[in-house]
């Protein structure tokens, strides 16, 4: 099986602050994951969401909070009777708050079915601050920020 996998990170930042345990963190970035659409690529984008997490000082929690977001986001935007097509995560980090368009192109997908959509919400809902889904586009937008004291 051939595919693509495409990584690309490009700092917007000046210059990093100093994070806890003496770690730095990256001021602002992108990162972008497109990836084949099937559920065991969701990994991935999983690592990025860490990736951009731990550089924005995120406490453990809040990173594994992240990291269970996303998967639910593939499993709620895959047609799994469409195996073909892909994944495209784009996070972007800034002053704390890690932002993800999640969006997956599949050959003629139908609009997010309502139960995944319940499903989403109650698993997911809560491990992030904001979320917002265009069904009919298989788009997703979450945007989770560092808590303090976790």
């Amino acid at each position: 099986m051939s595919f693509a996998v495409r990584m690309v990170s490009s700092l917007v930042s000046s210059g990093h602050e100093p994070g806890e345990h003496g770690r730095l963190r990256t001021v602002s970035g992108d990162v972008r994951v497109k990836v084949p659409a099937a559920p065991k690529y969701g990994r991935m984008a999983g690592i990025a969401a860490t990736h951009a997490a731990t550089y924005q000082g995120f406490p453990p929690d809040d990173i594994a909070e992240l990291s269970q977001a996303i998967k639910e986001a593939v499993l709620l935007l895959l047609d799994p009777e469409q195996p073909n097509g892909s994944m495209e995560f784009d996070f972007q980090s800034k002053a704390g708050i890690v932002t993800v368009e999640a969006h997956v192109e599949q050959c003629e997908s139908r609009p997010i079915p309502h139960d995944r959509i319940d499903r989403f919400e109650t698993t997911a809902g809560s491990l992030v601050d904001s979320w917002k889904l265009d069904p009919d586009e298989h788009r997703l937008w979450l945007q989770k920020s560092a808590q303090d004291g976790s």
